[in-house]
């Protein structure tokens, strides 16, 4: 399997938790690990609802768009198909940063590496998952290859991923 295998599930999942959550909004999801999102958003022609899209210079693999004629979200998904590590937490973390999103998760089917577990769990640095003004934090969680989904009791930090 290719980190790309993963992409088109993972997309497919985003589009039915957005469509879950945010029942009364266009959602749109896609597999953008080509695009700067900066691109993206320009040529859905949607820069009215993210002012500062010219500077997501940012390539991510799956990218959620939800939006209506006066508010738009964005949801960041990066792939892995090894064990995640702190270099795979810190590229989401930047992109985050700069995006703001809704929603940003980190999966892979292979388990978080040890010592991004020791980090998050032992020493209870939840805090380096942490962004934005809101105090949004990056889930992390593995994924269901068979099942499609990200395995639910598998996100870190504990809770709902939206």
């Amino acid at each position: 399997m290719n980190e790309v295998d993963l992409y088109e599930p993972v997309r497919a999942w985003l589009e039915r938790v957005l469509k879950a959550r945010f029942k009364r909004m266009n959602v749109r999801t896609y597999d953008s690990h080509k695009t700067n999102l900066s691109r993206l958003i320009q040529d859905l022609g949607l820069q009215s609802l993210f002012p500062q899209f010219n500077a997501w210079d940012v390539k991510v693999d799956v990218t959620g768009i939800v939006s209506n004629a006066k508010i738009g979200y964005i949801a960041l998904v990066e792939c892995k198909i090894k064990q995640l590590t702190l270099r795979d937490l810190g590229q989401l973390l930047g992109y985050s940063k700069v995006v703001n999103p809704i929603l940003s998760v980190l999966t892979s089917p292979s388990s978080p590496s040890d010592p991004l577990i020791t980090l998050l769990k032992d020493y209870g640095r939840l805090d380096v998952l942490e962004y934005g003004p809101e105090s949004r934090h990056i889930r992390i969680a593995r994924w269901d290859d068979v099942r499609t989904e990200v395995i639910p009791g598998s996100v870190l930090p504990r809770g709902r991923l939206l």
